[in-house]
């Protein structure tokens, strides 16, 4: 080996390690910022078309009406959640008030008593003869499921509270992101996706995909799981029950789950009021309920198929996965990416590179 040849493979070498250790260093550094980024790039990209008609409307000032966009973001977003949160916390307290302030829910004699409960007295009696499962153990069973549910409302609560400064900060930056990101974000995703080692039309493909996928995960998934919460809260507030933005949060985390879901919430609230001879307002319950959960599974998919054929066991996977993985941004990266390696997969096919 030549000196010139073997001198040419150490720049080469050096330049390999300098490149690493650059892009090493700039994930160490924007690590602590990848909830801000996320989300504002996930904004910038559903905002995008409001840019772009913002723009054509104030004759090409796209600053401007980036500098729009970003200054409505807070009233449209922030105060919501806001007062949400707060009202969330304000109903958690007032269940455990009433729990603590009623000691017959935690008396199995006063549970068991046929004049106060005819039909659960009836259910005991029946799970008694059949499961051979006796009351106090049936009892002890959902005390301390009860007792565990209790806690985590309270300590869900209690966070809020502690993590408002610091959501209050992520959301600043993640303005300041989104400013600069609908302004150029279109130059930054062309620089990038020039990277990618396919073709201009798979690339094109790719992000095309990738668009679809965005869109299917927060309309489809999204919009359809807050609908069931927004349901699920009326039919408590309608039935007299307390908690009514507490089961419905509960109700919309639950609606992104494969198996389950809102169902989870509705079903023992009508339970809990046919043990406690609201026989009407039970019905009303099961109907009310069988209505959303039945609806879901024709909106759901309609909404994800009409964005794109993206497989609905793929999307719920990447859901869990991602908020698993990175918090609640992973309800939209966890999809993202799976059908990004799908995708990829696809691409590297020898057999669909020669059949097309």
């Amino acid at each position: 080996m030549s000196d010139e040849t073997e001198g040419k493979l150490l720049r080469q070498g050096f330049t390999v390690v300098v490149v690493a250790l650059i892009v090493i260093g700039a994930a160490v550094v924007l690590a602590p910022l990848r909830q801000p980024l996320a989300w504002a790039a996930v904004l910038a990209f559903l905002l995008h078309p409001v840019q772009q008609r913002l723009t054509t409307l104030l004759r090409g000032r796209a600053t401007t009406a980036a500098g729009l966009i970003t200054a409505l973001t807070p009233l449209l977003l922030l105060l919501p959640l806001m007062l949400l949160g707060i009202a969330f916390a304000r109903q958690v307290s007032a269940l455990l008030a009433a729990l603590q302030a009623n000691p017959q829910l935690w008396s199995i004699d006063a549970w068991r008593d046929p004049l106060l409960h005819p039909r659960l007295n009836e259910v005991l009696m029946w799970i008694q003869s059949h499961l051979n499962l006796g009351p106090q153990d049936l009892y002890d069973q959902l005390y301390s499921v009860a007792q565990n549910g209790i806690k985590l409302l309270a300590g869900a609560s209690g966070q809020f509270v502690l993590d408002a400064a610091s959501t209050l900060l992520e959301f600043g930056l993640m303005l300041f992101i989104l400013f600069f990101m609908l302004c150029d974000g279109t130059t930054w995703v062309q620089r990038v996706a020039v990277l990618l080692p396919v073709s201009a039309m798979r690339r094109e493909s790719l992000l095309e995909r990738t668009a679809k996928v965005t869109r299917a995960v927060v309309f489809g998934t999204g919009l359809t799981a807050a609908g069931q919460g927004v349901l699920v809260g009326i039919g408590f507030a309608i039935t007299g029950l307390q908690g009514a933005v507490v089961f419905g949060v509960i109700a919309t985390l639950l609606s992104l789950l494969p198996v389950g879901g809102a169902v989870l919430v509705w079903l023992p609230a009508a339970g809990w009021l046919l043990f406690d001879d609201q026989l009407g307002w039970a019905l009303f319950m099961l109907a009310w309920g069988g209505f959303l959960s039945t609806a879901d599974n024709f909106v759901r998919p309609a909404l994800i198929s009409h964005q794109t054929p993206v497989s609905t066991l793929l999307v719920f996977l990447g859901v869990i996965g991602g908020i698993a993985a990175f918090g609640f941004i992973g309800f939209i990266a966890g999809p993202v990416i799976l059908v990004l390696a799908t995708q990829l997969l696809r691409f590297a096919e020898p057999s669909r590179d020669s059949a097309r």
